[in-house]
Protein backbone atom coordinates (compact mmCIF):
# COMPACT_ATOMS: atom_id res chain seq x y z
CA UNK A 1 0.00 0.00 0.00
CA UNK A 2 2.87 2.64 1.09
CA UNK A 3 4.57 1.20 -2.26
CA UNK A 4 1.58 2.45 -4.20
CA UNK A 5 0.83 5.06 -2.67
CA UNK A 6 4.22 6.21 -3.47
CA UNK A 7 4.06 5.69 -6.91
CA UNK A 8 0.99 7.44 -7.49
CA UNK A 9 2.67 10.57 -5.59
CA UNK A 10 5.62 10.29 -7.62
CA UNK A 11 3.20 9.89 -11.08
CA UNK A 12 1.18 13.26 -9.74
CA UNK A 13 4.91 14.95 -9.84
CA UNK A 14 6.34 14.00 -13.38
CA UNK A 15 2.90 14.52 -14.58
CA UNK A 16 2.90 18.68 -13.02
CA UNK A 17 6.00 18.89 -13.97
CA UNK A 18 5.46 17.48 -17.57
CA UNK A 19 2.77 19.98 -17.41
CA UNK A 20 4.58 23.01 -16.02
CA UNK A 21 6.80 22.32 -19.21
CA UNK A 22 4.71 22.35 -21.92
CA UNK A 23 2.93 25.30 -20.29
CA UNK A 24 6.15 27.11 -20.13
CA UNK A 25 7.12 25.93 -23.41
CA UNK A 26 3.79 27.61 -25.03
CA UNK A 27 4.47 30.47 -23.37
CA UNK A 28 8.03 30.71 -25.01
CA UNK A 29 6.68 29.90 -28.03
CA UNK A 30 3.57 32.66 -28.08
CA UNK A 31 6.65 35.09 -27.06
CA UNK A 32 9.07 34.59 -29.53
CA UNK A 33 5.88 34.87 -32.34
CA UNK A 34 5.05 38.40 -30.58
CA UNK A 35 8.52 39.68 -30.74
CA UNK A 36 8.67 38.08 -34.12
CA UNK A 37 5.47 40.54 -35.02
CA UNK A 38 7.29 43.48 -33.29
CA UNK A 39 10.57 43.19 -34.94
CA UNK A 40 8.85 42.52 -38.44
CA UNK A 41 6.68 46.02 -37.57
CA UNK A 42 9.41 47.83 -36.32
CA UNK A 43 11.08 47.00 -39.65
CA UNK A 44 8.13 47.98 -41.15
CA UNK A 45 7.85 51.80 -39.43
CA UNK A 46 11.51 52.48 -40.14
CA UNK A 47 11.56 51.45 -43.84
CA UNK A 48 7.92 53.74 -44.34
CA UNK A 49 9.97 56.68 -42.25
CA UNK A 50 13.35 56.17 -44.34
CA UNK A 51 11.33 56.38 -47.74
CA UNK A 52 9.43 59.50 -46.42
CA UNK A 53 12.83 60.77 -45.35
CA UNK A 54 13.94 60.36 -49.06
CA UNK A 55 11.12 61.25 -50.78
CA UNK A 56 11.39 64.43 -48.51
CA UNK A 57 14.61 65.04 -49.32
CA UNK A 58 14.02 64.55 -53.33
CA UNK A 59 10.89 67.05 -53.29
CA UNK A 60 13.55 69.60 -51.56
CA UNK A 61 16.28 69.53 -54.38
CA UNK A 62 13.81 68.84 -56.95
CA UNK A 63 11.78 71.98 -55.55
CA UNK A 64 15.72 74.05 -55.56
CA UNK A 65 16.33 73.38 -58.75
CA UNK A 66 12.94 74.80 -60.18
CA UNK A 67 13.63 78.14 -58.60
CA UNK A 68 16.68 77.89 -59.94
CA UNK A 69 15.50 77.09 -63.62
CA UNK A 70 12.67 79.06 -63.26
CA UNK A 71 12.86 82.92 -61.91
CA UNK A 72 10.33 83.80 -59.82
CA UNK A 73 8.35 85.82 -62.77
CA UNK A 74 5.62 87.20 -60.51
CA UNK A 75 7.73 88.97 -57.79
CA UNK A 76 9.32 90.64 -60.36
CA UNK A 77 7.96 95.26 -60.09
CA UNK A 78 8.33 97.82 -62.43
CA UNK A 79 10.14 100.63 -60.13
CA UNK A 80 11.66 97.95 -58.19
CA UNK A 81 13.88 94.90 -59.92
CA UNK A 82 13.41 97.68 -62.88
CA UNK A 83 13.20 100.79 -64.47
CA UNK A 84 10.59 101.58 -67.23
CA UNK A 85 12.56 104.42 -69.64
CA UNK A 86 9.82 106.73 -71.09
CA UNK A 87 10.45 107.99 -73.12
CA UNK A 88 11.78 104.25 -74.60
CA UNK A 89 14.51 104.62 -77.23
CA UNK A 90 13.49 103.41 -80.82
CA UNK A 91 15.74 100.52 -81.21
CA UNK A 92 14.74 100.79 -84.86
CA UNK A 93 13.05 97.57 -85.22
CA UNK A 94 9.98 95.46 -84.55
CA UNK A 95 11.10 92.45 -85.40
CA UNK A 96 14.04 91.84 -82.95
CA UNK A 97 13.64 92.41 -79.50
CA UNK A 98 17.30 94.65 -78.23
CA UNK A 99 19.01 93.68 -75.50
CA UNK A 100 21.57 96.76 -75.43
CA UNK A 101 24.89 96.49 -72.67
CA UNK A 102 26.89 99.38 -71.53
CA UNK A 103 30.36 98.68 -70.86
CA UNK A 104 33.90 100.09 -70.50
CA UNK A 105 36.93 98.13 -71.03
CA UNK A 106 38.66 100.47 -68.27
CA UNK A 107 35.82 98.79 -65.62
CA UNK A 108 36.51 96.19 -63.85
CA UNK A 109 32.63 95.32 -63.06
CA UNK A 110 32.42 94.76 -66.61
CA UNK A 111 35.25 92.75 -67.17
CA UNK A 112 33.50 90.29 -64.80
CA UNK A 113 30.22 90.42 -66.15
CA UNK A 114 31.56 89.18 -69.48
CA UNK A 115 30.76 85.13 -68.99
CA UNK A 116 27.32 86.12 -68.40
CA UNK A 117 27.27 88.10 -71.30
CA UNK A 118 29.02 85.34 -73.38
CA UNK A 119 26.36 82.92 -71.81
CA UNK A 120 24.09 84.82 -72.87
CA UNK A 121 24.61 85.38 -76.41
CA UNK A 122 25.45 81.88 -76.79
CA UNK A 123 22.09 81.11 -75.53
CA UNK A 124 19.61 83.56 -77.01
CA UNK A 125 17.00 83.25 -79.47
CA UNK A 126 17.02 84.07 -82.81
CA UNK A 127 14.71 87.24 -82.63
CA UNK A 128 17.31 88.38 -79.98
CA UNK A 129 19.80 91.17 -81.23
CA UNK A 130 22.77 92.04 -78.53
CA UNK A 131 24.39 95.58 -78.95
CA UNK A 132 27.37 96.62 -77.00
CA UNK A 133 27.70 100.10 -76.67
CA UNK A 134 31.27 101.38 -75.22
CA UNK A 135 30.52 104.38 -72.49
CA UNK A 136 32.50 107.86 -72.05
CA UNK A 137 32.62 108.37 -68.44
CA UNK A 138 35.88 110.02 -68.15
CA UNK A 139 37.96 111.48 -71.07
CA UNK A 140 40.50 108.49 -71.07
CA UNK A 141 37.45 106.27 -72.10
CA UNK A 142 37.03 108.13 -75.30
CA UNK A 143 40.20 105.93 -76.95
CA UNK A 144 38.53 102.47 -75.26
CA UNK A 145 35.55 103.80 -77.28
CA UNK A 146 37.50 104.03 -80.33
CA UNK A 147 39.04 100.47 -80.54
CA UNK A 148 36.09 99.03 -79.67
CA UNK A 149 33.75 100.77 -82.82
CA UNK A 150 36.96 100.36 -84.84
CA UNK A 151 36.95 96.78 -84.91
CA UNK A 152 33.67 96.47 -85.06
CA UNK A 153 33.80 98.14 -88.44
CA UNK A 154 37.27 96.12 -89.12
CA UNK A 155 34.79 92.69 -87.87
CA UNK A 156 37.34 92.06 -85.28
CA UNK A 157 34.82 92.16 -82.36
CA UNK A 158 34.66 88.32 -82.57
CA UNK A 159 38.40 87.62 -81.46
CA UNK A 160 39.36 90.65 -79.91
CA UNK A 161 36.83 91.93 -77.39
CA UNK A 162 37.38 89.40 -74.84
CA UNK A 163 41.06 89.29 -75.18
CA UNK A 164 41.13 93.15 -75.06
CA UNK A 165 39.45 93.09 -71.76
CA UNK A 166 42.03 90.38 -70.53
CA UNK A 167 45.25 92.49 -71.86
CA UNK A 168 43.71 95.15 -69.64
CA UNK A 169 42.92 93.27 -66.49
CA UNK A 170 44.33 89.92 -66.72
CA UNK A 171 47.63 91.36 -68.08
CA UNK A 172 47.76 94.71 -66.95
CA UNK A 173 48.16 96.47 -69.81
CA UNK A 174 47.85 100.16 -69.65
CA UNK A 175 47.00 102.10 -73.10
CA UNK A 176 47.79 106.00 -73.44
CA UNK A 177 47.17 106.72 -76.54
CA UNK A 178 45.13 105.67 -79.40
CA UNK A 179 48.38 104.83 -81.11
CA UNK A 180 49.32 102.18 -78.69
CA UNK A 181 46.07 100.33 -78.89
CA UNK A 182 46.44 100.28 -82.63
CA UNK A 183 50.13 98.55 -81.97
CA UNK A 184 48.76 96.09 -79.58
CA UNK A 185 46.11 95.29 -82.35
CA UNK A 186 48.91 94.65 -85.34
CA UNK A 187 50.65 92.83 -82.81
CA UNK A 188 48.13 90.86 -81.35
CA UNK A 189 45.79 89.67 -84.96
CA UNK A 190 48.00 91.33 -87.55
CA UNK A 191 45.32 94.27 -88.52
CA UNK A 192 47.52 97.02 -90.58
CA UNK A 193 48.09 99.85 -87.85
CA UNK A 194 47.58 102.57 -90.82
CA UNK A 195 44.42 101.53 -91.15
CA UNK A 196 43.28 101.49 -87.78
CA UNK A 197 44.38 104.32 -86.65
CA UNK A 198 42.36 105.85 -89.68
CA UNK A 199 39.30 104.29 -89.29
CA UNK A 200 39.45 105.14 -85.27
CA UNK A 201 39.93 108.48 -86.36
CA UNK A 202 37.37 108.93 -89.06
CA UNK A 203 34.04 110.66 -88.64
CA UNK A 204 32.23 107.23 -88.56
CA UNK A 205 33.96 106.60 -85.54
CA UNK A 206 33.60 109.63 -83.62
CA UNK A 207 29.17 109.66 -85.11
CA UNK A 208 29.10 106.18 -83.23
CA UNK A 209 30.50 107.63 -80.26
CA UNK A 210 28.10 110.83 -80.19
CA UNK A 211 25.36 108.23 -80.68
CA UNK A 212 26.15 105.89 -77.55
CA UNK A 213 26.69 109.08 -75.49
CA UNK A 214 22.77 110.12 -76.59
CA UNK A 215 21.41 106.32 -75.89
CA UNK A 216 23.46 106.36 -72.53
CA UNK A 217 21.72 109.62 -71.50
CA UNK A 218 18.42 108.83 -72.93
CA UNK A 219 18.59 105.69 -70.92
CA UNK A 220 19.94 106.87 -67.94
CA UNK A 221 23.01 104.71 -67.59
CA UNK A 222 24.89 105.93 -64.84
CA UNK A 223 27.32 102.94 -63.94
CA UNK A 224 28.54 100.15 -65.15
CA UNK A 225 27.96 97.23 -66.76
CA UNK A 226 24.28 98.12 -67.86
CA UNK A 227 21.71 96.41 -69.39
CA UNK A 228 18.56 97.24 -70.88
CA UNK A 229 16.17 95.56 -72.71
CA UNK A 230 14.20 97.02 -76.04
CA UNK A 231 15.23 100.11 -74.74
CA UNK A 232 12.61 99.77 -72.55
CA UNK A 233 13.69 98.31 -68.91
CA UNK A 234 16.29 98.70 -67.38
CA UNK A 235 17.20 96.51 -64.54
CA UNK A 236 18.21 97.23 -60.89
CA UNK A 237 21.15 95.74 -60.46
CA UNK A 238 21.05 96.80 -56.78
CA UNK A 239 18.00 95.30 -55.92
CA UNK A 240 18.65 91.93 -57.73
CA UNK A 241 21.96 91.70 -55.75
CA UNK A 242 23.38 89.06 -58.09
CA UNK A 243 24.50 88.86 -62.17
CA UNK A 244 22.61 85.11 -62.46
CA UNK A 245 19.46 87.32 -60.65
CA UNK A 246 20.45 90.15 -63.41
CA UNK A 247 19.93 88.00 -66.48
CA UNK A 248 16.83 86.14 -65.13
CA UNK A 249 15.26 89.34 -65.46
CA UNK A 250 16.97 89.88 -68.77
CA UNK A 251 15.39 86.71 -69.99
CA UNK A 252 11.78 87.33 -68.24
CA UNK A 253 11.45 91.11 -69.81
CA UNK A 254 12.88 89.44 -73.38
CA UNK A 255 9.95 86.80 -73.04
CA UNK A 256 7.33 89.29 -72.26
CA UNK A 257 8.80 91.67 -75.21
CA UNK A 258 8.63 88.69 -77.49
CA UNK A 259 4.69 87.82 -76.83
Amino acid sequence: MKKLTLFLALFLVISCSNADQQEAEAKVEAIKTEATKAVETAKSEVKEAAEEAVTEQVAKATNTVAKKVMPAEVNYQAGIHYTVLNPAWDTETEDEVVVYEFFGYLCPHCYSFQPYMKAFEQRKKDNVKLVRVPVVFQPIWKIYAQAYYTAESMDLLEKSHNAFFEAIHQHKKQFRTIEQIADWYASSFGVDKDKFLSTANSFMIDGMIRKGDQMMRQMQVQSTPTVVVNGKFKPNAKQLKTREGMMDLVDYLIDAESK
